[in-house]
């Protein structure tokens, strides 16, 4: 009687094993790809916030360069404000000094666009032509 048992508990466990080792090696490789998943998601959403600062960037060169000033300084005020955030977001070190640099000169373009200085299409070409090349190599 006691070794039908243990026969019996010994059988269980066995059939516990068949059933959980191929479920466990199914989640784990699940597991793998959402992973892999996340990190594709994660990149992609770091290229798309790139693409944002690049298109405020270029907006407002193009702005400066039609003279309309104002409108200029509204897309650079949310162009610093976008490297601002993408600087302290990013993990890429890299990455976060060119932003850095970029950001040293936010009050300069912001004071010359307020202004209505046409000196500041030097500095904001300058800005537009480091924001391209930014996450290029």
């Amino acid at each position: 009687m006691k070794n039908k048992l243990i026969l019996w508990l010994v059988l269980l466990l066995i059939g516990f094993l068949v059933g959980f080792i191929p479920q466990y090696t199914k989640a784990q490789h699940a597991h793998s790809e959402l992973e892999s998943v996340k990190q594709q998601l994660s990149s992609c959403q770091a290229g798309n916030r790139l693409s944002q600062l690049r298109d405020s960037a270029a907006l407002t060169y193009l702005e400066a360069t039609r003279k309309n000033y104002g409108l200029a300084g509204q897309y650079a005020t949310r162009f610093f404000d976008q490297a601002h955030q993408l600087a302290e977001q990013t993990a890429d070190a890299a990455l976060r000094a060119q932003l850095q640099e970029l950001l040293t000169a936010r009050d300069d373009v912001i004071a010359k666009l307020a202004q209505g200085d046409p000196a500041v299409l030097g500095q904001l070409q300058t800005l537009l032509t480091k924001t391209l090349q930014n996450g290029k190599g």
